[in-house]
Order: structure tokens, then C-alpha cells, then sequence
């Protein structure tokens, strides 16, 4: 038996003590990694009454077999398990397929491999404290899914690749400019002025590289609600001193939790140091992923 076919039958044999440890349990929904759209079928059966929602880079609505199922994009970079599973709680939680108090199967594996080697059974709320639902309300009164997980995604390919050899360690600011601007200075000529709006989106793959361009730069970079790079070298100038932030996080964090607490803003920091990107949201994190690989 070749390799790919050990690792369908390790899949296969996997998924089905997955679906029959929910059904003992009782847990109505799954949370499953997909790099293989070829899952669906897998899954299929051994599941019963479970809804699924497939977290995928390639994956298409199409393929779905039930209508209560959903699709979740994730990050292009390879995440631990642990991030996979953080970011597809959160992500499921902010869009509604996922109650707080709802206890969820998660199944998934290393990025990239298709093979599945972790479970997971999880409540949100309790299990992992920066879910919360007046923050999952404001997230979701202030920008849209497709930013922040575009946004999301730049973070942490610039985690893991860095710029030329070295890393990166940067703040993105996603929110309303107007109620920005006055916590805003620029440090340097802001390189964002005069050029279309078009050709300053976050969506627009030819900006990926001057955004690596813009980490070296001191300050943050400011993107609007509609994924509009405002400006880059910008220093955020929101008081701190109401901003309590836990030990070994330095002044980058601190300025970018202070800029959320004084407006409807979220900010995503790069750790130089240590690669991580945690989020900040009313001047308290709200989720913190590892270095991808």
C-alpha cells in the first residue's frame, strides 16, 4: 500500500472515532481543517446530524453537501494547531456559526500536510477567555470579515517570512480614518499620499511587497474600514495610561492597545522579538497566534 494511501486510511479511521466521540458526547457541531477538498467525501461517512464547518484555503461552497454547513477561509501561512484552531473559533464565533456557550468538536493537523492528528473539544467561552461576547459585538459593529481576515493574513505572512532574511515587527490599524486621525502623527512623509485608492488596497496582491517595505518604517500602518492603506510611518498618539498590558510586552503593544481603547479601531501587532501577532481590541487582546512556520 503506498504513502497516500496509509495516510486516506489513517484519515478515514481518525474521522470516524472523531464523529462517534461527538455523537457520545453530544455535540452538535464539528470544526475541521480541510487542505484536501477530497475531506468532504470523508467526512461524509461517518457523520450523522453533525453541521461541519470546514476551515479551507481552496475550498469552495459547491462542495457542501448539507446547507447548514459553512466554508471558513484561513491564513495562507502554516499555523500551529493551536492557532488553526484559535483563528477558526474566533473567526467562527465573529460570523455566527459558532455559539460561546456551544461545545464544539475540532479536528485538525499539521498545515499543509493533509493528515488529521489533533481533536479537540472545546467551549469557546471557556476555554478561551478573549472570546467574549461584548467584544465579538463590537468586532462585528465595526469592520467587515473579508478586512480583518485579509488583514489577518498579511500579519502572519510577514510573521513568518520577515523582510530580507530578518524579522519583522510592525502595527496594522484597522478602523474609521476620520475618528482616527486625531491620535495620528506622521513620523516621515506618509509614502501612501497621492497614489489611487485602488492601488492602496489591502486586496490588491501588487501592494503585498511595499507593505513589507512599510514594516521597517517606526510607527504603524493605518487601513480603513474598507481595506484602504491610509498611511504608513504614522505614530499612534492615544494615552496609555488607562491600558494595562501583561509582562514582556513592550511599547509597540502598548500604543497599539491604547489607539483601540480611544476608537472603534482593532489593531494587529507583529512581534519583532518573538514573531507572534496578537490583536487588540477596547485596549485588551482579543487573540494571539504564534509564529507560523
Amino acid at each position: 500500500m503506498g504513502a497516500k494511501s496509509k495516510k486516506q486510511e489513517a484519515n478515514s479511521a481518525f474521522s470516524a472515532h472523531a464523529f462517534s466521540l461527538a455523537r457520545a458526547l453530544g455535540i452538535k457541531t464539528a470544526l475541521i481543517l480541510a487542505d484536501d477538498p477530497r475531506s468532504f467525501e470523508l467526512v461524509g461517512e461517518d457523520r450523522t446530524l453533525e453541521r461541519v464547518i470546514w476551515m479551507g484555503r481552496d475550498l469552495s461552497d459547491s462542495c457542501l453537501e448539507r446547507p447548514e454547513d459553512r466554508v471558513l477561509p484561513i491564513p495562507e501561512a502554516k499555523l500551529t494547531r493551536t492557532s488553526q484552531i484559535s483563528i477558526g473559533l474566533y473567526s467562527s464565533t465573529l460570523r455566527g456559526y459558532v455559539e460561546l456557550s456551544e461545545t464544539v468538536l475540532c479536528i485538525s493537523g499539521i498545515a499543509g500536510s493533509g493528515r488529521l492528528d489533533m481533536l479537540l473539544v472545546t467551549q469557546p467561552n471557556r476555554d478561551f477567555p478573549w472570546l467574549r461576547q461584548e467584544d465579538l459585538d463590537r468586532t462585528r459593529s465595526m469592520v467587515a470579515p473579508r478586512e480583518f481576515g485579509r488583514l489577518l493574513d498579511l500579519a502572519l505572512r510577514f510573521a513568518a517570512e520577515g523582510r530580507e532574511g530578518k524579522p519583522i515587527g510592525t502595527i496594522f490599524v484597522l478602523g474609521d480614518f476620520e475618528q482616527l486621525e486625531p491620535h495620528l502623527r506622521q513620523l516621515i512623509l506618509n509614502p501612501c499620499a497621492g497614489h489611487a485608492r485602488r492601488s492602496r488596497s489591502i486586496h490588491n496582491p501588487d501592494l503585498t511587497e511595499s507593505l513589507r517595505e512599510f514594516c521597517a518604517l517606526d510607527g504603524a500602518i493605518i487601513v480603513s474600514r474598507k481595506g484602504v492603506v491610509e498611511s504608513a510611518g504614522t505614530y499612534l498618539d492615544a494615552p496609555a495610561r488607562t491600558v494595562r498590558m501583561r509582562h514582556g510586552l513592550g511599547a509597540r503593544h502598548v500604543a497599539a492597545a491604547a489607539i483601540t481603547k480611544v476608537t472603534d479601531a482593532i489593531s494587529f501587532v507583529i512581534s519583532e522579538s518573538s514573531g507572534t501577532v496578537l490583536l487588540f481590541d477596547n485596549g485588551k487582546p482579543i487573540l494571539e497566534l504564534e509564529r507560523p512556520a
